[in-house]
């Protein structure tokens, strides 16, 4: 009995080796296949390039629904990858957007971890879509971001009169031309 049981676990074993070689064989022809797929369409595949500038990050939260003739909060939350320094911040809103107080510029210390938070007071008299545009500077490099304020009722008129397009895309898509100055170096 022991004679028998040896030679079917000496078969399966060879079986299986059989199985996983030719099962091997697959997955490397596979992979070889995928890698001159890859290779025919290396260059189409886009490369994301990050601009220079600060290590600032933006989030803001805003109201669920905010709403024209009343101050609401807008709080804007920075993150940075700085042990030292400081943070200078200023924002412009776009126009028929009010800061309560006129508080339009902060600083952070850059030592404190964690996100530095802002709150702001903004209001509008009309219904529509606004810009709250924030410029950041820390250790020298700018980092700019926009946050978009829907205030009252609006529609897709307002949003193309906030930012009108200069074309269109084939898709149906707008272009917006905006002024920049870049340094490559």
């Amino acid at each position: 009995m022991s004679y028998f049981k040896t030679i079917i676990c000496l078969a399966a074993a060879v079986g299986f080796s059989a199985c996983s070689a030719s099962t091997q064989d697959v997955t490397e022809a596979k992979v070889a296949e995928n890698a001159e797929v890859m290779d025919k369409t290396k260059t189409m595949i886009p490369v994301a390039t990050v601009k220079p500038g600060a290590n600032v990050t933006l989030n803001s939260v805003l109201p669920k629904a905010m709403t024209s003739g009343a101050y609401q909060t807008v709080q804007l939350r920075f993150t940075e990858a700085y042990n030292d320094g400081q943070m200078a911040v200023r924002v412009e809103p776009s126009a028929g957007l009010k800061l309560f107080g006129g508080t339009a510029s902060k600083t952070f210390d850059l030592t404190k971890s964690g996100a530095h938070v802002w709150d702001i007071d903004v209001k509008s008299d009309v219904d529509g879509v606004y810009f709250l545009n924030v410029f950041a500077e820390a250790q020298g490099d700018p980092r700019t971001f926009s946050v978009q304020l829907k205030i009252g009722q609006t529609t897709q008129k307002m949003f193309d009169d906030a930012m009108p397009a200069d074309g269109e895309l084939t898709d149906g898509g707008k272009i917006r031309v905006l002024e920049a100055d870049e340094t490559i170096q």
